[in-house]
């Protein structure tokens, strides 16, 4: 029965397997002392692990305290707990305020009766029918001719001298005022009188000369805009005068008379 165990590091094995060939290459040498050094490797390996497992256990071993003690004094050792403050949000600017839109209000100059005769611009871009002051005007409607004498009528009697002249506003025995003088045509004109609306988109303002004769009667007629402002404001002006009661007349040798009177009206937008 042949054997076929073969020991591959046998001396003799080796000695024929490298028969006539180079033995300095070095498996020779690693083949033949194999044995050698494979009693050294294992050694080795058990004395790492014993070591290994040594410092090991050494290293578990409670470490003594070498803090230096000295009698009759003991040394404290405080730790402070730091406080951190949980970081302050960044504080938001204030929204800015949303501008106030300008309102519009209508500021009127007191109507305030005298005697003396406007003093303004000359009348601009419109069509006067009578000179500011106590001089006779032309007026709009027909005006009955005034007679200088006295006319004689059949039965010996004398007619009254009719007298339709247009008179300013020096001069006069009594000047026309407003039912419930200055107040209640203050309160009259803040009641009707409006901003116009055109007037307000263009963000406009101005002042408007209005002219009109005071009749007999208390009435307003003859309603002119001498100098205009534009934007509506001329039409409101004459609107609202269209709409005032009658006045108490001008009065002259004790008759009522015609009086052209001029008002300026100021439309005005307020500032905020």
């Amino acid at each position: 029965m042949l054997n076929t165990k073969l020991n591959l590091y046998n001396p003799d094995w080796i000695e024929l397997v490298f028969a006539n060939r180079n033995k300095s290459y070095g498996a020779f040498d690693l083949r033949r002392h194999y044995g050698d050094n494979m009693v050294k490797a294992m050694g080795m390996a058990f004395t790492s692990v014993i070591a290994a497992a040594l410092l090991y256990n050494f290293s578990l071993k409670k470490v003594e305290d070498i803090t230096p003690k000295v009698p009759g004094h003991e040394i404290e050792v405080r730790i402070d707990k730091l406080k951190i403050e949980p970081p302050k949000e960044p504080v938001k600017p204030a929204a800015p305020e949303k501008p106030t839109p300008p309102v519009a209000t209508t500021r009127l100059v007191p109507m305030v009766v005298t005697s003396e005769p406007v003093t303004s611009d000359p009348p601009r871009n419109i069509d006067i029918t009578g000179e500011i002051g106590p001089i006779t005007a032309k007026g709009t409607g027909t005006v009955a001719p005034v007679e200088d004498l006295p006319v004689t009528t059949g039965g010996g009697g004398v007619e009254p001298v009719v007298d339709n002249t247009i008179h300013g506003t020096g001069g006069l025995e009594f000047m026309p005022e407003p039912v419930g003088g200055a107040a209640a045509w203050s309160k009259f004109l803040n009641k009707n009188l409006h901003f116009p609306t055109q007037a307000q988109d263009a963000g406009k303002g101005g002042r408007v000369l209005v002219s009109f004769v005071i009749e007999k009667d208390g009435r307003l007629s003859d309603i002119t805009v001498q100098n205009g402002a534009g934007y509506g404001m001329d039409e409101e002006a004459v609107r609202v005068l269209k709409l005032a009661k009658p006045w108490k007349p001008g009065m002259q040798n004790g008759q009522p008379v015609r009086v052209r009177y001029t008002i300026p009206m100021n439309f005005q937008l307020s500032e905020e």
